[in-house]
């Protein structure tokens, strides 16, 4: 679904058009109306992704209208135990990294990655070796190696290496082709709930029912991306079905 589509009345715009009872071109033809509605798109958005996180173990979701890979360099210093987390978005608010997926540091051939375990609350740091770190904690906004790196034993620059996961790609009022970032069949998600929060100061009750419905659909959505990878040999219980996990 096009973010607005004012030729087939089938954008998300459009949708929250008919959905708010505000007529054709009520908002896309009304810049204040405009950039309010994208406001409460992307706040139903970041919703619709959070819930993918919840459920998605293994495919690692990632809105598809991100042009660049969620892997993120960064420079390590010798003997220097934190650093900042990657900003996971253009700009500098960390707010923007959701989730971190996997770390490692590159040897110093430049190319062989050592992957890195997550240390457990009750583990101590080592405090007096330097070499290749072989754990992390995470801190806030930081990240804590384990050992402290080493020059010569690794790869400094662009050598810690962020596998993570991010907020969407959020739309703005000039967009008109851009489509959400996650399964087509449930775009249908974003009007619904853009147009229960308008819609909730003036119209309560049919607040409630567009806001029941997404829910409704919601679930199933989170139903359809914890099966998304079927190659899975455990199972857990969404939504009261059986789907597969590790």
């Amino acid at each position: 679904m096009l973010f607005s589509d004012t030729t087939n009345k089938n954008g998300i715009v459009q949708r929250c058009e008919a959905l708010s009872n505000l007529g054709d071109a009520a908002i896309s033809g009304d810049t204040t109306l405009l950039r309010q509605f994208v406001a409460y798109v992307n706040s139903a958005y970041e919703e619709v992704v959070m819930a993918i996180l919840s459920v998605d173990k293994h495919w690692k979701f990632d809105d598809f209208n991100r042009t660049d890979y969620p892997e993120a360099p960064l420079d390590m210093v010798d003997s220097r135990r934190d650093y900042q987390l990657p900003v996971a978005a253009s700009g500098d608010n960390m707010a923007t990294l959701l989730r971190v997926n996997r770390v490692w540091v590159l040897d110093s051939d430049g190319t062989t990655r050592h992957e890195l375990t997550r240390m457990t609350d009750d583990e101590n740091f080592d405090t007096t070796n330097t070499g290749i770190p072989t754990k992390y904690r995470l801190h806030g906004q930081s990240i804590y190696l384990d050992p402290r790196p080493k020059t010569g034993s690794l790869t400094l620059t662009d050598g810690l290496l962020i596998l993570y996961q991010r907020t969407p790609d959020a739309f703005t009022s000039s967009d008109t082709t851009q489509q959400p970032g996650f399964m087509a069949t449930y775009h249908d998600l974003l009007p619904l709930k853009a147009s229960a929060i308008y819609l909730l100061p003036t119209n309560p009750n049919l607040s409630l029912a567009y806001e029941q419905r997404f829910l409704t659909r919601l679930e199933l959505l989170k139903r359809d991306y914890a099966t998304k990878d079927d190659n899975n040999p455990k199972r857990l219980t969404v939504f009261g079905s059986t789907v597969k996990d590790d």
